[in-house]
């Protein structure tokens, strides 16, 4: 099992000694300190792990977190930070970061999170598949029981559950 692990560090010495350090374990180390080399790399590399330093890029690193996230959702970011920036680790986990690691870091603490974030992924890839399937037999259930309209909404991701009331709880139309 090779994790491929993109690590975005702005400070040159760290981010060659934790490379060096990672690449010694089961992880295949990608480098990157600006936008477009992310993108591409996320986009090209099948990236699993994103380690992301917000101490050195502060709100850029917000908008490097939010970039991966659309390009690649079921990539897990985790993101270092120093304690004076805890607003920027807030915001990093409402954006939907796998977790937050104070600086300076415990290296097995650190390669025990990669591979719990990897493990998480691996999780949601085999979901993905069924969710689609559980989604399409709902619709044909829906279908079947003459609610065309509903059946599209929801293959369409625009499904709104409307209720009557005074219906107990039951669907009303669709």
């Amino acid at each position: 099992m090779r994790i491929n692990l993109l690590l975005i560090e702005t400070d040159y010495l760290l981010r060659t000694n934790l490379s060096n350090r990672l690449d010694q374990d089961d992880f295949q180390v990608f480098l990157a300190d600006r936008p477009a080399e992310i993108k591409r790399l996320v986009k090209k590399s099948k990236i699993d792990v994103a380690l992301l330093d917000l101490s050195g890029l502060k709100l850029e690193g917000l908008k490097i977190l939010s970039l991966i996230k659309k390009l690649n959702p079921l990539t897990e970011v985790i993101t270092l930070n120093g304690s004076g920036n805890m607003a920027l680790s807030i915001d990093g986990m409402k954006r939907g970061a796998f977790d937050d690691l104070l600086i300076p870091i415990d290296i097995n603490s650190l390669i025990q999170r990669i591979k719990t974030a990897y493990a998480r992924k691996k999780e949601n890839e085999k979901r993905g598949p069924l969710k689609g399937f559980q989604k399409v037999m709902m619709a044909a259930t829906f279908a079947e029981a003459g609610e065309s309209d509903t059946a599209k909404a929801l293959l369409n991701n625009r499904f709104k559950s409307k209720v009557d009331p005074n219906s107990k709880g039951e669907r009303n139309g669709g």
